[in-house]
C-alpha cells in the first residue's frame, strides 16, 4: 500500500484530515504544504510560535480564509458539505462584544443550522441553550448582555453555543487566552468530558507548559508541519527546538518534557 494510499483510507475515517493545505498572503506563504489527520476522539492541540500560521490554519478549515492549495476533509467528505458537523469557538478578539445580545440569543445562534429560514426559535432551542449554559456554569447569567461579562465568562459563553450544536467536531482557537485560572480548569474540564463521549476537539494552544496535561495529539506548526501525532511522541525537545527556532532553553525543554500531571490524567 503507497504512502497515499493510506493517508486517504485514514482520512475516511478520520473527524478531520487535512492535505497539503497552503494559505498564501501576496507572495508569502503563511501555511505550506501542511498534512494533518485528527484522530476520532481525540483532543488535539496545534501549537507553534506567533506568526506560524496556527489561527490561518483553522480559519482556512473552516472556510473563513481561503485556500491556496489543498484538500480539507470531514469524515471522508468535503468540508463544504459537512460544515453542519463542525462547531467553532473563536478567538475572543475577534468578536465585537458591543452587539446588543444576551447570553441566551448568543447561545441559541449555534442552533440557526438546524432551523429553516421561516422558523422560530422555540421553548425547547431556549431550554436546549440553557443546558449548554449549565454545563459551564453560565446558567445563571442568560439574559445578561454579553458585553457585560468578563473574559472568561465570554469565553465559556462561546464554548456553550459550540456545545448546542453538539458538533462530532470542535475547533476552539485559543479557547485560554486570557482568562483567569478557574475558567480554565472549568473549560479544560467540559473538553475532556465531551471526549469522553467520543467527541473530537483541535484547539490552536499557546501554553507549552500545560500541553502533557491537557492533550493527547499535538500538530507542531511554523508555516510548515513540523511533526504531529500523540503527545508522547510528537512533544519532544528536538522537535520543539525546530518548531521554534532553538530559542527554548535547556531548562525549558527540561521542564516540558516532564511527565503530565497524574491528578489530570486521572480525570480522563
Amino acid at each position: 500500500m503507497t504512502e497515499s494510499q493510506r493517508i486517504s483510507d485514514e482520512a475516511m475515517k478520520s473527524p478531520l484530515a487535512i492535505q497539503g493545505l497552503t494559505v498564501s498572503y501576496g507572495h508569502r506563504p503563511v501555511v505550506h504544504s501542511v498534512d494533518f489527520i485528527t484522530p476520532p476522539g481525540s483532543l488535539s492541540a496545534i501549537v507553534g510560535p506567533n506568526g506560524a500560521g496556527k489561527s490561518t490554519l483553522l480559519k482556512a478549515v473552516l472556510g473563513i480564509t481561503r485556500r491556496l492549495t489543498g484538500e480539507v476533509y470531514i469524515f471522508g467528505q468535503p468540508v463544504e458539505a459537512m460544515s453542519r458537523h463542525v462547531a467553532y469557538v473563536p478567538q475572543r478578539s475577534s468578536v465585537d462584544w458591543d452587539f446588543p445580545a444576551t447570553v441566551i440569543d448568543v447561545v441559541v445562534m449555534g442552533l440557526f443550522r438546524d432551523l429553516r429560514w421561516w422558523q422560530l426559535t422555540r421553548r425547547h432551542h431556549r431550554q436546549r441553550a440553557l443546558e449548554s449554559l449549565s454545563r459551564v456554569g453560565m446558567e445563571a447569567f442568560a439574559d445578561r448582555q454579553i458585553g457585560q461579562l468578563s473574559g472568561g465568562q465570554q469565553q465559556r459563553v462561546f464554548l456553550a453555543r459550540a456545545l448546542t450544536q453538539q458538533a462530532a467536531l470542535t475547533i476552539l482557537d485559543e479557547p485560554f487566552a486570557g482568562v483567569d485560572a478557574a475558567t480554565e480548569k472549568a473549560i479544560v474540564e467540559v473538553l475532556k468530558q465531551l471526549k469522553r463521549e467520543g467527541r473530537t476537539l483541535l484547539c490552536v494552544h499557546h501554553d507549552l507548559a500545560t500541553v502533557r496535561d491537557y492533550f493527547d495529539h499535538v500538530l507542531l506548526l511554523n508555516v510548515r508541519r513540523i511533526a504531529a501525532g500523540p503527545v508522547d511522541e510528537a512533544f519532544t525537545a528536538r522537535h520543539l527546538q525546530a518548531t521554534y527556532g532553538g530559542r527554548l532553553s535547556p531548562m525549558q525543554l527540561t521542564r516540558l518534557m516532564e511527565p503530565a500531571d497524574p491528578a489530570n490524567q486521572r480525570s480522563e
